[in-house]
């Protein structure tokens, strides 16, 4: 931290101020910031001073200058501004921001991405200024900004701490000249200034100590001993300073103090020795003032550092230090501890839909259940959202099992929020030390992929961490890492499957396969790589890939002379909800120079049946571009007939789960057959995939099907490949299944 000059040193008591620093390094260790400083205005000079700093860039603050003067070129920066105006100034994106463009390359450096300003102010002046830093954009939402403005207010009081120390000294000097003039000193400061006796008695006191001792006059105190107003706790202390005055000495001392009424203050005294005529100590002189907002505002501060501000639970920073405490007594003992990691299940919709405030009063509830279950010796703690996280000392796997039956069942019953019945449920995953893990960290890690598990496995429900899961999370972390290279590295291509008219035997559609070949893994199947390709966000790109290169390959197919044929392209999830869905196959279609009856894009069921409504919107905006759907794996979701005659789709693919024993399970070929008349009735055709035997084909020509796709006509080839196949089917047409 830069040193302050001779007027800030005097001004804040030799700049070494304890509060200020500690204030900085919990916005950071705590806060998640990058950086946080404290700039105080020097009265002389205009310049703001740095008095404290932590985090990434602190050098900065070795080389600012900052000056508030009406024809200064600095102080145009976010401090400057908020500086001027007295209001907080919320840089969202540090990188674009105008107003911090000077600072561009210096942020990139320091890796800042947004940033705020907070005036700090005293008796309604603006002193200084409060200044974090963030590593990520649009850091300070709503909630974030109400706790900065609470932290500015709470340093704002207790800035109090700091007064000029050169004005004390001069109050204390004003006061030894004369007896005489002792008495109108006192009572006119706004402090309370007190004498006190080699003894220990109280000579004098002035309005303002009286208030503080909640005393009627200096004779009702002078009745009492003075140091009974003072807690126990602290009366040694006192005693001490007292006698180092009496030595000669000057001291200052924090201490608590009980009125008559009852009320608890917490003061800060400066003594000093007051001498007769020979330079002999013959009393104590003390200026005190009520310092119980800067204590309350430390205590809170200390509170945020360890707790919770929503449901008073632990937080991350208590949690680490219970459970270090804990695995060092499991440790010794050769016992058991458990971590658990409780997430409320679709959570995210309360607050969408009912809004934040009950979604807070939702989560304290929770909390509150959740402390109902557990044992004294037990943690708590609430890492953000709607996530906790629990510790249970000296517990194995079996009461581990037995507290999770017991978390879900109080979680599970109904919560009565404001007007709302509501009905959430949990997903639990657990840990074991030290089987899980030897450390918070790692045992967090194991508890956190356990309860991935519960939710991908239907939610309402425990799991316990297993090597198995681990070996899955490194894996999905592989994945997700290459998968950000795969496209630019050309390692996705497409293949591509005939679907054939099952009356005339020809190629009237093929449908686009996405395959990966990763030079370290092999093959991954589209199973597995497409859930990671939609958690990494990368879907949206590498399926605007697919799009574009099977319509530009069928245009290419088409041009060589190949006669005209549907291209069938899956969609995601993702991808269907996406707002831009039409205009992007719109475009492709365009650049393709392809009319649009030669794309259908297919949707899985479950997809189309997560939200009817929605579905039915967005297939009516692609039916608008003449776009045509199918709906795929029909017959494995939750269809529901009426939604589905009000989808905009055209064709129904049978799932080949129904296909593959058509020639051994009569259940099957009764499903398949009520599929393909449905789908008649409706007006729709029917398609089935994974027709394998000329038994299977057979049945589905009986029952009228129109389309089949399969390994009987060919598996999913390149492109080159596959253009074999049409030239060869060309050549032998109703040739049956494609060579060997």
């Amino acid at each position: 931290m830069p040193e302050l000059n001779h007027t800030a040193r005097g001004t804040f008591s030799g700049g070494k101020v304890k509060l200020f620093p500690q204030i900085c390094r919990d916005a950071v260790q705590f806060g998640g910031l990058k950086m946080a400083w404290i700039g105080m205005i020097d009265a002389d000079t205009g310049l703001v001073q740095p008095v404290a700093s932590f985090g990434t860039g602190v050098d900065y603050l070795e080389s600012i200058e900052i000056r508030l003067s009406a024809d200064s070129p600095t102080g145009r920066g976010p401090t400057g501004i908020c500086l001027r105006d007295g209001r907080p100034y919320w840089c969202q994106d540090y990188q674009q921001d105008p107003v911090t463009a000077p600072w561009h390359e210096r942020g990139a450096r320091y890796g800042w991405r947004s940033m705020a300003a907070l005036p700090l102010l005293r008796k309604g002046q603006t002193v200084g200024a409060f200044v974090v830093y963030s590593d990520v954009p649009d850091a300070f939402d709503e909630a974030a900004q109400k706790l900065l403005v609470e932290m500015a207010m709470d340093i704002s009081f207790a800035m109090d701490r700091f007064v000029d120390e050169r004005e004390r000294k001069q109050a204390i000097e004003n006061l030894r000249v004369s007896d005489s003039h002792l008495r109108t000193i006192i009572e006119t400061e706004p402090e309370c200034v007190k004498v006190v006796g080699k003894n220990g008695a109280l000579l004098e006191m002035n309005s303002a100590g009286l208030a503080m001792l909640e005393v009627d006059s200096i004779e009702s105190a002078r009745a009492r001993n003075l140091i009974d107003f003072i807690t126990p706790e602290h009366r040694e202390a006192f005693r001490d300073l007292h006698g180092r005055v009496m030595d000669g000495e000057s001291g200052m001392l924090e201490f608590e103090v009980i009125g008559l009424k009852g009320t608890h203050r917490w003061l800060e005294t400066h003594a000093a020795p007051m001498r007769d005529a020979q330079g002999a100590v013959v009393s104590l002189l003390g200026i005190t003032r009520d310092i119980t907002g800067r204590k309350d505002s430390e205590s809170r501060i200390q509170y945020l550092a360890n707790f919770d501000a929503l449901t008073g639970l632990p937080n991350r920073n208590l949690l680490a230090d219970h459970v270090q405490y804990a695995i060092g007594l499991m440790r010794h003992s050769n016992e058991n501890l458990c971590v658990m990691f409780v997430d409320l299940d679709r959570f995210k919709d309360i607050n969408d839909t009912l809004g934040h405030s009950l979604g807070d009063a939702f989560l304290i509830e929770t909390g509150k259940r959740l402390q109902s279950v557990l044992r004294e010796t037990d943690t708590v703690s609430r890492l953000g959202g709607d996530e906790f996280v629990l510790v249970l000392s000296d517990s194995g796997a079996r009461a581990a099992a037995h507290v999770a039956e017991k978390l879900l069942g109080v979680i599970s019953t109904p919560y009565r929020i404001s007007q709302y019945d509501l009905v959430v449920t949990a997903s639990i995953g657990i840990a074991i030390y030290p089987h899980d893990g030897e450390d918070l960290e790692a045992l967090s890690r194991s508890a956190d992929t356990a309860m991935y598990r519960a939710k991908q496995e239907g939610r309402n429900g425990y799991r316990f961490f297993t090597a198995e899961m681990q070996d899955r999370a490194i894996r999905h972390m592989q994945l997700t890492n290459a998968m950000h290279h795969a496209l630019e590295n050309g390692q996705l291509h497409l293949c591509y499957q005939p679907q054939m008219s099952i009356d005339s035997d020809h190629v009237i559609g093929v449908e686009a396969l996405l395959r990966w070949n990763h030079p370290e893994f092999g093959g991954i199947s589209p199973a597995e790589f497409i859930p990671v390709a939609e958690y990494s966000g990368l879907i949206l790109p590498i399926g605007e890939w697919v799009l574009r290169t099977a319509m530009h390959q069928l245009k290419t197919w088409i041009d060589r002379g190949h006669p005209p044929m549907v291209m069938a392209v899956n969609l995601s999830a993702v991808q269907f909800r996406h707002r831009s869905l039409p205009d992007l196959v719109r475009d492709i279609l365009a650049e393709a120079r392809l009319p649009p009856e030669y794309l259908e894009l297919e949707l899985t069921e479950s997809v189309a049946m997560h939200d009817p409504k929605g579905a039915i919107s967005v297939m009516d905006r692609l039916h608008e571009h003449g776009i045509r759907m199918s709906i795929d794996d029909f017959g494995t979701g939750y269809s529901s007939l009426n939604y589905l005659k009000k989808l905009k789709v055209y064709k129904i693919k049978i799932d080949q789960s129904f296909i593959q024993e058509l020639d051994s399970r009569a259940e099957d070929r009764a499903i398949v057959a009520a599929i393909i008349s449905m789908s008649n009735s409706l007006g729709l055709l029917t398609i089935a995939e994974g027709v394998e035997t000329s038994g299977q084909l057979a049945f589905l020509r009986g029952q009228h099907c129109d389309e089949a796709q399969g390994y009987y006509y060919s598996k999913p080839l390149p492109a080159t490949e596959f253009e074999a196949f049409l030239a060869h089917r060309r050549k032998s047409p109703g040739s049956g299944p494609a060579p060997e």
